[in-house]
């Protein structure tokens, strides 16, 4: 049996004051689609949801892992995460693309490398961290 490398990478993204409209779902789902298959990433399925009277999430499975968006259209925001396992895809880019769709005034970013600590085998090249920013978009 193949074994695999217990490793991932996870984005965490707050988007507010977005220029595009948070509740139109097939601007969204396509952008995600666009964002996860930009970085290589492969789309096994997904589900969405339109909340009454606004608001969406969509969700991506990945064979990787997942991609997911919850919006906040009141405040023109949202929640976004993407996490794949293993060390082939990097994940940054996803989140590059969508802020510059959406082009949010603001932008917080997590990236998360996750792993067992006690395992030998996480990839080398890279450093267990959390890492987190806040920065004006423009």
């Amino acid at each position: 049996m193949e074994q695999y490398d217990f490793y991932g990478r996870h984005l965490l993204l707050n988007f507010s004051g977005c220029e595009a409209d948070m509740n139109d779902m097939e601007m969204i789902r396509q952008d995600l689609v666009d964002a996860v298959n930009a970085i290589g990433a492969t789309i096994l399925s997904q589900m969405e949801h339109q909340f009454t009277p606004t608001g969406l999430s969509v969700v991506l499975l990945l064979s990787e892992s997942h991609a997911s968006i919850h919006t906040y259209p009141e405040q023109q925001a949202c929640f976004l995460d993407i996490f794949t396992c293993g060390d082939t895809i990097f994940v940054e880019p996803f989140g590059d693309i969508l802020q510059e769709r959406w082009k949010p005034r603001w932008v917080t970013k997590q990236m998360h490398e996750r792993c067992d600590p006690t395992q030998l085998t996480v990839p080398s090249a890279y450093n267990l961290t959390a890492r987190g920013e806040v920065a004006m978009a423009r």
